[in-house]
Formats: structure tokens, C-alpha cells, sequence
């Protein structure tokens, strides 16, 4: 694993809230076909998360053709601050890909923004595409052992974002600054156009709402690069990148 910390420990999902110590909880089909898949073994340590700021510890038992856990030891995870992604959504594959990607980096929520380029994209993200994609997220913990996995937003309107938008406020302009500098707690909220960018009138009103432009890169990017860009900015601008 990059960037791993001592021995690999297969990680399991479980819903949230469900961490107790001493409580048995069968596993879902997707967690029992990981499981199989990593040749899991009866007894064996397994790592537990709920996406919730719940890690435990975890040993598994078989359960007919399914498979058990029971939860030992269980830590709490404080919320990160927040950093919310708003990302025009006019291909959902690809904004599944930045969704599995807020999660690695650390991102508290992940907004389908609609933008003048995107409502009317016939593959865009829609109401019904919501919880794929927060699974998406969750699953996204096991691979970085995160505590805390994204919420993932209905589709948003600008005005919407403009009004609910917290803390820093960039949003991805290749003809606007570096990064700033953020504490390491600073609540930040970025926004990121869609294929085609931003329009010019949407870009007055992001401007008109606080929201700072921010290179991230010397080329055009696509908007899931962007995203993953923004995301590692912030990490570098809050000085957080090494302690995570």
C-alpha cells in the first residue's frame, strides 16, 4: 500500500454506528466477496470502519457461506475540518472517480454542482446515481484505512453553494492565483467548472459570493484532475499533507 504504516490489515466496511465492543455483526455480500476474494481465513484480524469515525478491531468468523465479525477494541475519530468539493457533474463516471478520490484526500463532502454546462448533459449525475456513489466513498476507506468517508450531495444548484458556502472559498481558474495559505483548521469550500469550464456569468457570481480564483496547475485541467488537484492543494496550504 502507498504510503502504508506497518503490516497490511485487511480492512472491512460496516454500517455506521454499529461499532460496539463484544457485538457480532454479519457482513454484507460486498464485504464477503472481499472477503473471499483476499482468501480470508476463519480467526483471522481484520480492521473495521463505518465511514463514521468509527476504526475497530475485528476477528471473523464463518457463517455459513457468508462471514461474522466480532468487534473488539474501537477508536473514535474526531470530523476533519471541513472541506467540501463542488464539482460540476456532466459525465458521473468520471465524477464517481473524484468522488473514490475526495475520500482518499480527505474531503468531508462532495457536491454535484449544476452548471450551465452540465444540467442538460444526458450522462450526468442525478438523484438516483447518490448512493452508488456514496459507496463509492465508503469503499474508498478501505484502500487508506480513512475514518471518515464523504457525504455525497444531491445535485446542487449554484445559488444553493453560493448561500451554504463556509470558510476559504476557491474556485479551479487557470487565470487566477496560487493557493493560499489556510490554518490547519480552516473550514474551506472549492468549486470546480465542468468540461468547458464555467460560464462568464457564473464566474461573476462565485466571484460576487467570496470565491477566490486558483491556478492549480500551468495547463488546462480536466475537471476530475482539477479536483484531485484542489484537493491536494488545500492538504498543502493547511500544512496538514504529513500528518495524514
Amino acid at each position: 500500500m502507498v504510503g502504508g504504516r506497518g503490516p497490511h490489515v485487511t480492512a472491512v466496511l460496516v454500517a455506521p454506528g454499529s461499532l460496539e465492543p463484544g457485538r457480532r455483526l454479519e457482513l454484507p455480500e460486498e464485504e464477503a466477496h472481499h472477503l473471499r476474494v483476499r482468501r480470508a481465513t476463519t480467526g483471522q484480524a481484520v480492521r473495521l470502519l463505518d465511514g463514521a469515525g468509527g476504526i475497530g478491531e475485528g476477528m471473523l468468523a464463518a457463517l455459513g457461506p457468508r462471514w461474522a465479525v466480532t468487534v473488539g477494541a474501537v477508536r473514535l475519530v474526531p470530523p476533519p475540518p471541513a472541506l467540501v468539493l463542488a464539482v460540476g457533474a456532466g459525465d458521473r463516471e468520471r465524477f464517481a472517480l473524484v468522488v473514490e478520490k475526495a475520500a482518499e484526500l480527505g474531503a468531508t463532502a462532495v457536491i454535484p454542482l449544476e452548471t450551465d454546462r452540465s444540467r442538460n448533459v444526458a450522462g450526468r449525475v442525478r438523484p438516483g446515481h447518490l448512493e452508488r456513489l456514496r459507496q463509492r466513498g465508503r469503499e474508498a476507506l478501505k484502500q487508506c484505512s480513512g475514518a471518515w468517508a464523504p457525504d455525497v450531495s444531491e445535485p446542487t444548484p449554484l445559488d444553493v453553494l453560493l448561500a451554504g458556502a463556509e470558510g476559504a472559498r476557491w474556485v479551479a481558474d487557470g487565470a487566477g492565483d496560487l493557493p493560499p495559505a489556510l490554518g490547519p483548521a480552516s473550514p474551506v469550500t472549492v468549486a470546480v467548472g465542468p468540461e468547458g469550464g464555467l460560464t462568464e456569468g457564473e464566474r461573476e457570481r462565485l466571484a460576487g459570493g467570496g470565491f477566490a480564483p486558483v491556478r492549480l496547475g500551468p495547463r488546462i485541467l480536466r475537471f476530475e484532475t482539477a479536483a484531485i488537484a484542489a484537493l491536494v492543494a488545500v492538504q498543502l496550504r493547511r500544512g496538514t499533507l504529513e500528518a495524514q
